[in-house]
């Protein structure tokens, strides 16, 4: 049998258990892809793990997903989704020159290809900014580009859970480009309608929807990703349990079914609004922050992983951040010498350094929040 008919047989074989599982684990409805002709190049929002099992059930047929290089240290799990799924795999936080050219060869041989044009999942519930290189790949393609935007995902597993919750979720066409309409547009225009397509705030579908996101310990891990107590303002006081997150300054909030926090004041946020509200907090905490002084710090685990993917070495250290550097186990990674940085799962923070042979990951326990070494690598970028 060869490559190709081994993987639509797969895919065959396995529709009808996703769409039991779909249907059970997320009540999932969706508009069909299935009568619409490949070849063609999907773009769907991100938000759960599980989108590829979404996706894959409304489009009905093979198709090629692009994935993350994580795929590649699976033991024999890698084995087997490469021997009969074969994604096109994508190092996170590096532009992809060998992704694109993987992607548009199976385009070009008639195949149906699936990116995630954010490249990762939301951490607030707003539509993140996409890749650079998605315009320019969906017009050289020179195939049908479709939109596709999945709403209810962020709070059926929002970034920071350690859980899944039950509610509603919704597969939506929104647009389908053919390769003569994408010849006459810039890259900017492409780039600007798939951002259109697939924006979605979570919290306004919410006002809209009001569905109730069932699960047990629904703010368990909260602070990954809002890292900064509203109330006091300091970085990495906040931690929770079950449905609430506390700081030592007597700041607690619950948070319910539909997604809102509620402090003990009367108070209700949204991940959302928190998120922006710390965001601008640490960039204006940085503009007069003293060169020699830690911003933030975390006893972290180093993972080393060379050029091939594969694991190198662990080590047990300290994580800093300056506002120049990064010290990450008495190693000094300057923000300059950065080719690229990223979060991959809940909070793995992966760091590609010209110092560095391969990459480094660097994880912690459920509190550890990447996302403000993230954030402040990029504002410090911007400067």
């Amino acid at each position: 049998m060869d490559e190709l008919r081994r993987h639509q047989m797969v895919f065959k074989l396995l529709m009808p258990f996703i769409h039991v599982f779909n249907k059970w684990k997320f009540n999932y409805e969706f508009d069909s892809l299935k009568n619409i002709e490949g070849p063609y190049l999907i773009l769907p929002n991100h938000n759960l793990e599980l989108d590829p099992l979404l996706v894959g059930e409304a489009v009905g047929k093979q198709i090629y997903f692009v994935a993350s290089e994580h795929l590649l240290r699976k033991g024999i799990a890698t084995k087997l989704l490469m021997y009969f799924l074969k994604p096109i795999i994508h190092m996170k936080g590096r532009q992809g020159a060998k992704t694109v050219k993987q992607m548009l060869r199976s385009l070009q041989e008639g195949h149906k290809v699936c990116i995630f044009p954010e490249g990762n999942r939301s951490f607030n519930g707003v539509t993140m900014e996409m890749e650079a290189a998605i315009a320019k790949v969906a017009k050289k393609a020179k195939v049908k580009l479709i939109t596709y935007r999945i709403e209810g995902g962020y709070l059926t597993q929002p970034r920071w859970a350690t859980n899944l919750r039950r509610g509603k979720l919704r597969g939506r066409l929104i647009n389908i480009y053919e390769p003569e309409q994408l010849s006459q547009m810039s890259d900017a225009q492409i780039s600007e309608a798939i951002i259109t397509d697939l924006h979605e705030d979570a919290y306004e579908t919410q006002k809209r929807e009001c569905v109730k996101f069932k699960g047990d310990n629904l703010a368990l891990g909260l602070e990954s990703t809002i890292f900064t107590c509203p109330k006091c303002g300091e970085i990495g006081m906040l931690h929770s349990q079950n449905d609430h997150i506390f700081c030592e300054c007597g700041f607690e909030a619950t948070y319910d079914v539909y997604g809102y926090l509620t402090d003990k004041e009367g108070k209700k946020y949204t991940v959302t609004e928190l998120d922006f509200l710390q965001r601008d907090a640490l960039k204006e905490k940085i503009k007069n922050w003293e060169i020699d002084k830690p911003l933030f710090e975390d006893s972290v685990t180093v993972y080393r992983i060379g050029a091939d993917h594969e694991l190198i070495g662990t080590e047990e250290g300290v994580l800093k951040a300056y506002t120049d550097h990064l010290e990450c186990s008495g190693e000094r990674l300057d923000y300059a010498g950065m080719d690229g940085m990223a979060i991959y799962s809940r909070s793995a923070l992966i760091l590609h350094h010209e110092k560095v042979n391969g990459h480094l990951e660097v994880k912690s326990d459920l509190s550890f929040s990447a996302l403000k070494y993230l954030y402040l690598y990029n504002f410090v970028k911007e400067k």
